[in-house]
């Protein structure tokens, strides 16, 4: 017989610092049977595994392909870091979008877990991505590369990233762009006890049983934080100076926010938050806020306001460059995007004429 859910679950310890909330109470309320078969759906479609979650797409196309890059200067390589706990399935409508965009463009993918975001140690993460690193430099697509990263998990995995790549080559990652989807938050500890309450099997007692001892054990970790280890002195809040940290991030490098009022995980001013942070160091930054969607579910939206946003922060779409591409890629209803753009400290409102067709849209929409 198993012993109840709440006999066979991880330390809640570990939890505090992440902003994942939901996706981390859920692992560390299931049986560890139930983690076990969760790693089987971590696999992204048609992707090779090359290291323990790191995971590679290499483009195969036949020539004469006319693409979008012919146009703009495509990425030399897409690095997406989903959020934790993220599964290969919903991972891959991301994917799929670049590989629409981008056809010819090598990309990969860089899971997170639980147990690597909470217990690891930064020394130990960045090891675990030199797998990564070496084959980036092997095949030499390190020259130009768009970064794309969910939540906290997603961050925090590219600061290490970005620090392995530095302590390897000894120079910044060439990032000339970074995508930041519902990420950079605090730790906030109502939205803790949210978190756990959405987290929560089914059955009312277990439910009250779990939220009644749950939110106890966060406020006492709560407490501990503020008091004597140090509010800032967690994984997520280290991660919003570290990923602006100018020896590891270039400061030119344009950053999209892509972000929800309505974010029940990340609060929407601690975004705002580190826009203006940024925005005050001279780094390009776009904001671009959703109404209604949910936490990394801004895409479902509003697919063209999203990839578009993506688009017109990869710095070598130009208007020069917009203006030469096919017609397939320049038509449609204009977005209105983004809503705040702060370009080397000023702040001014900007639209996009940076659209895809309808059918375009209808291909690589989630």
């Amino acid at each position: 017989m198993h012993a109840p859910w709440y006999k066979n679950t991880s330390p809640l310890v570990h939890f505090f610092g992440s902003s994942e909330y939901h996706y981390h109470l859920r692992f560390y309320l299931l049986p560890q049977s139930a983690m076990v078969s969760k790693a089987r759906h971590d696999a992204v479609p048609g992707f090779t595994s090359i290291a323990p979650t790191i995971w590679e797409y290499i483009p195969t196309l036949p020539l004469g392909v006319r693409t979008l890059e012919q146009a703009v200067d495509a990425p030399s390589l897409i690095v997406l870091f989903p959020w934790t706990g993220a599964q290969g399935r919903h991972v891959a409508k991301y994917t799929m979008t670049y590989q629409t965009l981008f056809p010819t463009t090598p990309m990969l993918v860089i899971t997170t877990s639980t147990k690597d975001l909470c217990i690891r140690t930064s020394k130990r993460k960045q090891d675990r991505l030199r797998p990564a690193i070496e084959r980036v430099l092997s095949s030499h697509d390190d020259s130009n590369i768009l970064v794309h990263a969910f939540s906290e998990g997603g961050s925090n995995k590219a600061v290490e990233f970005a620090e392995a790549y530095h302590t390897i080559t000894g120079t910044r990652l060439p990032c000339t762009s970074l995508c930041l989807d519902s990420t950079l938050g605090h730790p906030r500890y109502l939205r803790m006890c949210n978190a756990l309450r959405k987290s929560l099997p089914p059955s009312p007692v277990l439910r009250g049983v779990g939220l009644l001892f749950g939110g106890a054990f966060l406020g006492v970790m709560w407490t501990l934080y503020c008091c004597f280890i140090g509010y800032f002195n967690n994984c997520i809040s280290r991660t919003r100076g570290r990923i602006i940290d100018p020896q590891f991030w270039d400061p030119l490098t344009p950053r999209c926010y892509l972000y929800s009022e309505a974010d029940e995980v990340i609060d929407s001013r601690d975004i705002r938050e580190h826009i203006e942070e940024s925005a005050a160091l001279d780094i390009p930054v776009m904001d671009v806020h959703f109404e209604g969607s949910d936490h990394c579910r801004h895409v479902v939206e509003n697919p063209e306001r999203y990839w578009n946003a993506v688009l017109q922060n990869w710095p070598r779409c130009t208007p020069e460059k917009q203006s030469a591409m096919d017609d397939r890629f320049c038509v449609g209803q204009v977005i209105d995007l983004p809503d705040k753009v702060y370009l080397e400290g000023n702040l001014s409102n900007v639209g996009s004429e940076r659209t895809l067709s309808h059918n375009e849209m209808m291909s690589v929409a989630v």
